[in-house]
């Protein structure tokens, strides 16, 4: 990668915005960059935190566990987007496991010494850090609100409607996958699914690509409004 991109794309990440090009090339030489396969495990909940990852190219989901093997994915990542943080600055374990969801999925890891150093002697990398926190901390915030006072069919049209916006209209997670995003179990998912296709929400093709008609699943949603589960 032509050392010009690098810094480009050091600079974009929220922790190191605002720094100079010199400044950018010390990280640049502290990072390696590690490529990922479709569906393989970079961190496991619970191991010791060794290093900050930023999303290079494809993407990561970070997910919980339970004892019983079930799935709650807490955020999908894209590029430039960090993960691992807070470790990295608390000194414990990992507390998610992270696991790339494309082929060719690459990340950056810069090794957690190297942060904590930086942390402590530059004041606008301090700052930078306590947003991206406040920010991690909003999604979680939103993401319990939404387990707390969602039911599932909220939850899982919004999940679609979002997934939807970001390709042709069309979703191609398998249920597994809805199921941990909307932390409920699978065969919920084949209900509520079905429920949507009933109200011309949602239409499931041969290929098990779902086709979202946005306009309807956006009525739903003010319909469902603040429904408890």
């Amino acid at each position: 990668m032509p050392v010009e991109d690098d810094a480009r794309f050091l600079a974009a990440i929220p922790y190191f915005q605002g720094l100079s090009p010199d400044e950018l090339s010390h990280i640049r030489a502290w990072c390696h960059e590690r490529e990922l396969a479709d569906g393989e495990i970079l961190l496991l909940e619970g191991a010791p935190a060794e290093a900050l990852y930023v999303v290079r190219r494809g993407g990561i989901r970070v997910f919980k566990t339970s004892n019983l093997g079930k799935e709650q994915v807490l955020i999908v990542l894209g590029p430039g987007e960090t993960f691992n943080d807070v470790p990295v600055f608390d000194g414990g374990p990992n507390p998610a496991g992270a696991q790339a969801i494309e082929h060719g999925t690459g990340v950056c890891v810069l090794p957690a010494a190297r942060i904590l150093q930086l942390m402590a002697t530059n004041p606008l990398v301090a700052a930078n850090i306590i947003r991206v926190l406040a920010a991690r901390l909003r999604h979680l915030t939103t993401l319990v609100e939404d387990l707390s006072f969602r039911t599932i069919l909220h939850r899982l049209a919004r999940l679609l409607l979002e997934e939807a916006a970001r390709s042709d209209g069309t979703v191609t997670l398998p249920q597994h996958e809805l199921a941990a995003r909307v932390g409920t179990a699978r065969e919920v998912i084949s209900r509520a699914l079905r429920e949507l296709e009933q109200h011309g929400a949602i239409t499931r093709r041969r290929d098990h690509g779902i086709a979202v008609h946005a306009e309807v699943v956006r009525a739903m949603l003010e319909q469902l409004g603040d429904q408890e589960p």
